[in-house]
């Protein structure tokens, strides 16, 4: 089992796949890249962090329990209530990104 302050957040670094573990559900979010103007490197484009929340990759824009392991029966409920959440704009994904790091 992964220690659970592995995380910033104090959250485990990944999910366990117990039957008696909790829920697994996932989203994913597009980052919009562009080259640089010295074509040196990729860089954010301004469309991810113009303070709206960003884009869901997913084909049908919802939240997915394809992964999750657990028995619960309430895995319908936990998904329908987490595809009402709203998706992190740019900004708030810098900092979730930084809250998964380790400590």
């Amino acid at each position: 089992m992964t220690d659970r302050h592995d995380r910033r957040d104090g959250h485990a670094a990944r999910y366990s796949y117990e039957p008696d573990g909790t829920h697994y559900v996932e989203q994913t979010v597009q980052v919009y890249l562009r080259l640089s103007d010295d074509r040196t490197r990729w860089i954010i484009d301004a469309a991810s962090v113009d303070g709206c929340a960003l884009d869901s990759a997913m084909s049908d824009l919802s939240a997915s329990n394809t992964e999750c392991a657990c028995d619960s029966a309430d895995y319908d409920d936990v998904l329908a209530a987490a595809d009402t959440l709203p998706l992190p704009t740019g900004e708030e994904l810098a900092h979730l990104l930084l809250d998964a790091l380790p400590d």
